[in-house]
C-alpha cells in the first residue's frame, strides 16, 4: 500500500507541473499582449485625449518606470506572502488596473492606472520562471520554457495585428478590457490549482536597497526613454542618467554590505558570482539589443517609409512570430538534449544572416525578400531567447530562484530600453548625416537635378504658376533625399545589430556545456519486502535531486 501511495504521489506530481505551466502561460500571455497593443495605440490615444505626443508617451513611460521599480521587490514579497498568494495578487492587480485603464476619462487618470497595471505585471515574469524551475526537473526545463514561450510570442504577434485592428476600427478602451476576462481566468485557475510555496527563512525588508534601487532604476529608465526623443545631450537626459547611475552604484554597495554582514538584501548581487548566470545574462543583454532593435526598426520602416497602416504592418510581421513559435518549441527540446550552447550559436548565426540581409534594405525592397529575412529573425528568436534564460538560472539554488529571475528581468528591461534608445538616436543622427551627403550630390547633371525641371513642367501643366511649381518640385526633391537618408540610416542600424550578434557569439562560447541529466528508467517494482524497492527509491531521488 505504501508503494502504491508513493506512485500516486509521483503521478500527481507529474500532472501538477503541467498545471503550473498552464497557469503561468495565461499570466505571461496577458502581460505581453497588453504591452504590445498599447505600444501601437499611442497615436490613437493622442487623438482621443487631444494631447501632444510627449504627454501621451507617459502611458508607456509610467508603465516602464513602475515595472522597473517594482520588480526588485518581487523576491521579498514572494518570500513574505508566499509565491502562490503573491502571484494571485499580481494577477488581480494587473487585471484591475486594465479595467480601470479602460474606464479612464482623462490622460492623467489613464497614466495613474497604468502604474497600477505595471506594479501587478512586474512580478508575473520572475514568478513564472520561479514556478517553472521549481516544478520541472533540469532535463525538462527547456521543453517547459519552450511551451511557455509559445503564448508569449503569440501574444506579441496578436498584439501587433489585433492592436492595429482595434486601433483602426474599434474604440480605444477595448485594448485594455481585453485583459479582464483573461486575468479573471488566470486568478481562478491559480487559486484552485497552485500550491503554496514559501521559503523557511523570513526575509526582512531592505529599506535602503529599495530606496536606492527605486531612484536608480526610475532615473535610468526615464533617461533612456527620453533619449530617443530629446537627444543624449538634453539636460534632462544627462541629469537623470547621472543621478540614476550614482544611485545604482550606491545600491550595489549597500546590497553587498548587507549580504556580507549576513543580512537579507533586496537583490542578492552575489548571484553574479555564478559564472553561468553572469555569462548568460551578459549574452542576453546583447541579444536583447539585436532583437529589440529589429522589433523597433521594422515597424518604423513599414509605416513611415512604405506607408503601411499599423494593422498592415502587423500582418506583415506575423510570419516572424509564427516562425518563432515553432523554433521556441523545437529549441526547448534541443536544449534538453544537447545543451544550451549547441542551440544558441546556430540561432545567433541565423540572426546574423537576417541582420546582414536587412542591412541592404531599400525603400523599394520586395516584400517576399523582406518576409524571408523576417522569418529568419523569428527562427533565431526561438533558438536564442529562452535557452539563454534557461542557462542563466540552471545552477541557481531553489531558494534563490526568485531573486535571480527578478535580477534577470531588471537587466533585460534596462538593456531593452538602452537598445531602443541607442538605435533610435543612431537613426536620427545618421539620417541627418546621410541627408547632408546626398544633398551635396544633387547637381544639375545628377538624376535628381535632371528630374527637377520635369517636375516643374508637370506642376505647371496642372495649373500652378512658375514660382509655385518650382517650390513644389524642390520640396518633392527634398523629401526624396530625406527618404533615402532615412533608408541608409536604417541600414546602418542593422549593421550595428550585426556587431551585437557577433559579440554575443563570442560570449556564448564561454557558457559551460552542461547537458541536463537524463532520468533513469524506473525498474519494475518488486514484491513487498524485497530490497529492490528501496534501491529504486534511492536511485530516483538521486536523479531528481
Amino acid at each position: 500500500m505504501e508503494v502504491d501511495g508513493q506512485e500516486a504521489r509521483r503521478g500527481s506530481g507529474l500532472q501538477y507541473k503541467w498545471v503550473v505551466a498552464m497557469v503561468v502561460i495565461i499570466g505571461v500571455f496577458m502581460a505581453i499582449l497588453d504591452s504590445t497593443i498599447v505600444n501601437i495605440a499611442i497615436p490613437r490615444l493622442q487623438a482621443v485625449f487631444g494631447a501632444d505626443l510627449h504627454s501621451v508617451q507617459w502611458v508607456l513611460t509610467a508603465y516602464i518606470l513602475a515595472q522597473g521599480v517594482a520588480t526588485p521587490a518581487a523576491a521579498f514579497l514572494a518570500n513574505r506572502l508566499g509565491i502562490k498568494r503573491f502571484y494571485i495578487m499580481s494577477l488581480a492587480a494587473f487585471t484591475l488596473g486594465s479595467a480601470l485603464c479602460g474606464l479612464a476619462w482623462n490622460l492623467p487618470l489613464l497614466i495613474t492606472f497604468r502604474v497600477l497595471q505595471a506594479v501587478g505585471g512586474a512580478a508575473l515574469f520572475p514568478l513564472s520562471l520561479t514556478l517553472i524551475f521549481r516544478e520541472f526537473p533540469p532535463q525538462e526545463r527547456g521543453s517547459a520554457l519552450g511551451l511557455v514561450g509559445v503564448p508569449a510570442i503569440l501574444a506579441t504577434a496578436l498584439g501587433t495585428t489585433l492592436g492595429g485592428y482595434l486601433v483602426t476600427y474599434a474604440d480605444w478602451p477595448i485594448i485594455f478590457y481585453i485583459n479582464v476576462p483573461i486575468g479573471i481566468t488566470a486568478v481562478i485557475l491559480a487559486s484552485i490549482f497552485l500550491r503554496e510555496q514559501r521559503d523557511e527563512f523570513r526575509q526582512s525588508f531592505d529599506v535602503a536597497g529599495f530606496i536606492f534601487s527605486t531612484i536608480g532604476l526610475a532615473c535610468v529608465l526615464y533617461g533612456l526613454s527620453s533619449a530617443s526623443t530629446d537627444g543624449w545631450g538634453s539636460t534632462t537626459v544627462l541629469s537623470t542618467l547621472i543621478v540614476g547611475s550614482l544611485a545604482l552604484v550606491i545600491f550595489v554597495v549597500v546590497e553587498l554590505v548587507i549580504a556580507n554582514r549576513g543580512g537579507q538584501p533586496l537583490l542578492d548581487l552575489r548571484i553574479f558570482t555564478n559564472a553561468s548566470f553572469t555569462i548568460s545574462t551578459i549574452a542576453n543583454i546583447f541579444v536583447v539589443f539585436a532583437l529589440f532593435g529589429g522589433l523597433f526598426l521594422l515597424p518604423i520602416y513599414l509605416q513611415i517609409l512604405r506607408g503601411q497602416s499599423a494593422f498592415q504592418a502587423g500582418l506583415l510581421l506575423l510570419p516572424q512570430a509564427l516562425a518563432a513559435m515553432v523554433s521556441v518549441v523545437v529549441g526547448g527540446r534541443l536544449v534538453d538534449r544537447f545543451g544550451v550552447r549547441a542551440v544558441v550559436i546556430p540561432g545567433l548565426l541565423i540572426l546574423a544572416v537576417a541582420s546582414w540581409q536587412l542591412s541592404f534594405i531599400t525603400a523599394d525592397s520586395p516584400y517576399w525578400w523582406l518576409q524571408i529575412a523576417i522569418i529568419l529573425r523569428g527562427l533565431a528568436l526561438g533558438l536564442v531567447g529562452q535557452p539563454l534564460i534557461l542557462s542563466a538560472l540552471s545552477e541557481i539554488r531553489p531558494q534563490k530562484l526568485t531573486q535571480a529571475s527578478s535580477l534577470s528581468t531588471v537587466v533585460r528591461a534596462v538593456s531593452s530600453s538602452l537598445g531602443v534608445a541607442v538605435l533610435a538616436t543612431l537613426v536620427q543622427v545618421q539620417t541627418k548625416i546621410h541627408y547632408s551627403h546626398l544633398a551635396e550630390q544633387v547637381t544639375a547633371s545628377s538624376p535628381l537635378g535632371q528630374l527637377l525641371p520635369r517636375l516643374e513642367a508637370f506642376f505647371v501643366a496642372r495649373g500652378a504658376d512658375a514660382s509655385a511649381a518650382r517650390a513644389a518640385a524642390v520640396q518633392l526633391i527634398i523629401r526624396l533625399v530625406q527618404r533615402q537618408g532615412y533608408v541608409l540610416a536604417i541600414q546602418d542600424a542593422f549593421r550595428i545589430t550585426l556587431v551585437f550578434v557577433a559579440i554575443t557569439v563570442i560570449i556564448t562560447l564561454f557558457i559551460r556545456v552542461k547537458r541536463p541529466p537524463r532520468r533513469i528508467p524506473a525498474q519494475p517494482l518488486e514484491a513487498p519486502g524485497s530490497e529492490a524497492a528501496p534501491q529504486e527509491e534511492t536511485a530516483l531521488a538521486t536523479v531528481e535531486s
